[in-house]
This record gives C-alpha cells, sequence and structure tokens, in this order.
C-alpha cells in the first residue's frame, strides 16, 4: 500500500513539474472578447517573456513581459498608435486566462496551449 501511494504522490510531482517547466513558452491560440481570433507565440527566458500575437490584423509584438508564478504582465505599450494599457495573463496547466485593457476597457479570452 505504502509503495502504490509513494508512486502516486511521485507521478503527480513529476507531472507537475513537467507544466510548470513548459511555462508561457511555446504557442496559445484562442478568442478574446468572444470576437477576436489570435494566435500568441511566447518565449520565456529568466523570468522575462517575449512573443507576438497574430491577429487578423496583423502581427503584434510583445515584449519584455515579466512572468511570477503563473501570472504574466505586459506593461503599457503602443502599436500603430493604439495605447494598450496592459495585457496580463495567468496561465493554469494549458489554459491562460487573458485580459487586454484598452481604451480604459477590459477585454478578456481564453487561450489554450497547441501542442
Amino acid at each position: 500500500m505504502k509503495k502504490w501511494v509513494f508512486l502516486s504522490a511521485l507521478v503527480v510531482l513529476v507531472a507537475t513539474a513537467i507544466c510548470y517547466a513548459e511555462g508561457a513558452n511555446g504557442k496559445w491560440s484562442g478568442t478574446i472578447a468572444l470576437l477576436y481570433d489570435v494566435t500568441l507565440n511566447m518565449k520565456e527566458d529568466k523570468g522575462v517573456v517575449n512573443g507576438t500575437v497574430t491577429t487578423e490584423i496583423g502581427d503584434i509584438p510583445l515584449k519584455n513581459g515579466v512572468i511570477t508564478g503563473n501570472d504574466i504582465l505586459f506593461k503599457p505599450f503602443t502599436y500603430n498608435g493604439f495605447a494598450v494599457s496592459a495585457v496580463k495573463g495567468k496561465i493554469d496547466g494549458d489554459k491562460m486566462n487573458v485580459t487586454v485593457v484598452f481604451q480604459g476597457m477590459n477585454f478578456t479570452g481564453v487561450l489554450k496551449r497547441v501542442k
């Protein structure tokens, strides 16, 4: 019995470590505000996240995001004359809840990791 409990605990720890190791890295896809289909490619290096959001209006670079635990924050930036106050994400395994703060409004969505 102790052997099975130990093995079960070990499997859970390994699975958790694998999910955490993936972190923000990779390709994510989903919809923001139930209207905008997006694909996000991110690369994390020592707590700093950079990436590109591909939308129907083109590619938007995301630079110098900070990841703390499962939370990602990209600070204010301007793209093609449009000011974005923040892009926030919270990773939960292969799902990321996203909020884009644009012109004083929050646009939310869910992205899923593309395997």
